[in-house]
């Protein structure tokens, strides 16, 4: 653009010298048209740019990261005259910008449909379109926003838990139930010979076309844990933070937090969360579709901030994580801090579950523990979670209950 300028303006000074100093009436016109082209160019692009209007529609309801997200975009013209050659782009913060050339006569208009993924949580800001004219010697241009700003909010990415469990709280025989059910569940136990009376829903389909013969499902009844709330703590302290962006502890912890505290909504507990980071958060344990939205919009909009070391942030929810009660405590913090922080629940007499996201391995670092490891001083096991992890196969507690007896038979092994 500044180079066609410079251009410009070099050859009108070359022609106006020549018309003055040779009388060349050759010369003089072209200086004149020279000079007149940039001014129709720019009353042009004073019409072309006068009463546009633009809407933005979002046509997915439900925004949650790793989900597309659909827009309909609309530029319309109010005006008499032609709009030709327009560059316009909508961008979705933070989501990449999409856009297109479109033309439009008069009184009428273009429309098209985005489509973007959802890859970070938060505030997601739309409905600006950006529109770029310029002249045909491209020597100007002009740039106006049109549309209205709106805002929405995409909630933090959860995965499946069905092997997810919270042992029984101090005083309570509740928790990981031996048995069968008839009632179907989560937590599958065994594959039998089918009969003509199961539903539908009770027969196991992948076995059953493998097999050739009618194959149904046995289930272990839902682990119900501890008959009070269950609470979700995420450490969100900076200083313990590891990674960027997705690959992060920060992302890690709170898919995990989301992905917990939905498991157990959804099947009827009540769930609480406590969370550190740039601003401490509670939120009162309650049950029900409307405390999973709540607990997703306060995780979509949790950013790490100077809270603390996870023990203040475990201690400042003190007033809330009661005796028989149950804590499932994330964080990247270290053995100790961990150690410490499940010490301090059990002595309250409620029922901790860690779950250690391993920091280095976040910074590229060789892995400070294996899958799973005993917290020195208790009694407790904590899961462990690795950069790259399938999340939901790492907190499958049949898995890593065979791991700690693999490790146990290993370490007597050794000891013999």
């Amino acid at each position: 653009m500044l180079k066609g300028r410079l251009l410009w303006a070099l050859l009108v000074a070359v022609l106006l010298a020549v018309a003055l100093t040779t009388d060349s009436p050759i010369a003089s016109r072209l200086a004149y048209g020279l000079i007149a082209v940039p001014v129709l160019g720019v009353a042009a692009l004073a019409l072309t740019m006068r009463r546009l209007s633009a809407s933005v529609e979002r046509m997915t309801a439900y925004l949650q990261v790793g989900d597309p997200v659909d827009e309909q975009v609309v530029l319309s013209s109010l005006h008499w005259w032609p709009k030709l050659l327009l560059e316009v782009s909508h961008a979705s913060s933070p989501f990449r910008a999409t856009g297109r050339v479109v033309s439009l006569w008069p009184y009428k208009s273009a429309g098209w449909r985005t489509r973007t993924r959802a890859d970070r949580r938060g505030v997601y800001s739309y409905g600006i379109v950006e529109v770029v004219a310029r002249d045909p010697f491209g020597i100007f241009e002009r740039r106006v926003s049109v549309g209205s700003p709106q805002t929405a909010l995409v909630y933090p990415a959860t995965v499946d838990l069905p092997g997810f469990h919270i042992p029984a709280g101090r005083g309570w025989s509740e928790g990981m139930v031996r048995g069968k059910t008839l009632l179907p569940s989560p937590v599958v136990s065994t594959i039998r010979e089918g009969s003509p009376n199961d539903p539908a829903n009770r027969i196991h389909w992948p076995t059953t076309l493998r097999l050739g013969r009618l194959m149904a499902k046995e289930f272990d009844p839902e682990p119900a844990g501890p008959a009070d709330a269950i609470w979700v703590v995420l450490d969100l302290w900076e200083g313990a933070q590891a990674g960027e962006g997705v690959e992060s502890t920060v992302e890690y912890g709170v898919t995990i937090a989301a992905s917990v505290a939905r498991r157990f909504l959804e099947t009827g507990r009540s769930v609480g969360l406590v969370a550190g980071g740039r601003e401490h958060k509670v939120i009162r344990a309650d049950k029900g579709a409307a405390q999973q939205g709540r607990i997703l919009e306060a995780l979509a909009l949790a950013q790490p901030g100077k809270s603390g070391p996870l023990m203040r942030t475990v201690t400042e929810a003190g007033a809330h994580v009661l005796q028989n009660m149950s804590a499932v405590v994330v964080s990247p913090s270290g053995v100790q801090e961990m150690a410490a922080a499940v010490a301090f629940y059990e002595g309250r007499g409620v029922s901790a579950v860690p779950i250690a996201l391993d920091a280095p391995t976040f910074r590229n670092e060789p892995p400070q523990s294996g899958d799973v490891y005993r917290l020195q001083g208790t009694q407790v096991t904590a899961y462990v979670i690795h950069q790259g992890d399938d999340i939901g196969r790492r907190l499958d507690r049949r898995l890593s209950t065979a791991q700690e007896q693999a490790e146990a038979q290993a370490i007597g092994a050794a000891e013999r």
